[in-house]
């Protein structure tokens, strides 16, 4: 008995023994691993998306629509749909009445829609149509989406020309966004300004009815890892065949990134103050998709406005 419990005494001493070496080579692997290697570990801020962490030219794989923070797609819970810049430009999408006949569940009106969006009262009228054709929409059959720019309301029409990505987050999003729309939200993510040096693009348009297009797009770098700005310009003059009607798009846009070194080294990159302004001028007296109503029985006619 005394033999055996010995043993046992020598098996736990050799097995106590082999834990413990185990342990001490766990411990020292951090030390080896925490060397400076040669590639460096780019960290991104998770409160920025940019169409350059997209995986291909059509395929997004992170959003801040469903939490302010970026997380996948994957991870989302809601209908969500990305379209990056390099689809809109294939496509020639430069608004919502050229994107939403390609995404999933939604619907425009207007001269090339894919919906009436006259209404359903007893007088059918196209006025909202022309004051704001953004608007006319309707996602999932319900209502027309609220219409975002980097996720705050707006009136405003977005364009192409600054703008990175468009997100449409289908359905209910009183949590995230306040009380807004059933249908969803239509997100236009500007194009922000990069630490990656001097580049830029000018891109024009020719289509039919004599309509012009022209878009500047220019990032600079004025202070390497510290300070850039980035410039858009657009001039866009649509004609269409039915006279006089036209539309003319005149907008500049210009922001900024600054990212301070005064900072903490373990803090640098982690801290970046951004600003943008955009002015804009749009002038249009686009064309009427209904035919001119007959005088009532009443002898009353409806005046035809424009808008």
């Amino acid at each position: 008995m005394h033999k055996k419990m010995q043993a046992r005494g020598v098996l736990a001493l050799y097995s106590a023994l082999t834990l413990g070496s185990g342990l001490a080579w766990a411990q020292t692997a951090p030390a080896a691993s925490s060397a400076p290697s040669d590639d460096e570990t780019i960290v991104l801020s998770p409160f920025v998306i940019e169409s350059s962490q997209d995986d291909g030219k059509y395929r997004a794989t992170e959003t801040l629509g469903g939490s302010r923070i970026r997380t996948n797609l994957r991870d989302i819970a809601s209908p969500f749909s990305v379209v990056t810049s390099q689809f809109l430009q294939d496509t020639g999408s430069t608004d919502n009445q050229s994107l939403l006949t390609y995404t999933t569940n939604t619907e425009v009106g207007g001269l090339l829609g894919n919906w009436g969006g006259f209404g359903n009262s007893q007088g059918v009228s196209d006025r909202g149509s022309l004051l704001s054709p953004q608007s006319n929409t309707r996602v999932r059959g319900l209502d027309s989406a609220d219409n975002t720019r980097n996720f705050f309301l707006t009136d405003i029409p977005w364009d192409s020309y600054n703008i990175d990505r468009v997100e449409i987050q289908r359905g209910p999003n009183s949590i995230l966004f306040g009380v807004g729309s059933p249908a969803g939200i239509i997100n236009a993510n500007t194009v922000q300004a990069r630490f990656d040096g001097n580049r830029g693009k000018v891109e024009n348009q020719f289509s039919k009815h004599n309509s012009l297009r022209w878009t500047l797009d220019y990032n600079l770098e004025l202070i390497d890892d510290l300070l850039a700005v980035r410039f858009a310009g657009l001039l866009n003059n649509q004609q269409f065949r039915q006279e006089p009607a036209f539309s003319k798009d005149r907008r500049g846009y210009v922001t900024a990134v600054f990212q301070p070194q005064v900072l903490p080294k373990e803090w640098a990159g982690k801290l970046d103050v951004r600003a943008s302004f955009e002015r804009a001028k749009i002038t249009a007296n686009r064309p009427r998709v209904l035919p001119p109503k007959t005088p009532s029985r009443s002898g009353s006619t409806m005046l035809v406005a424009t808008a």
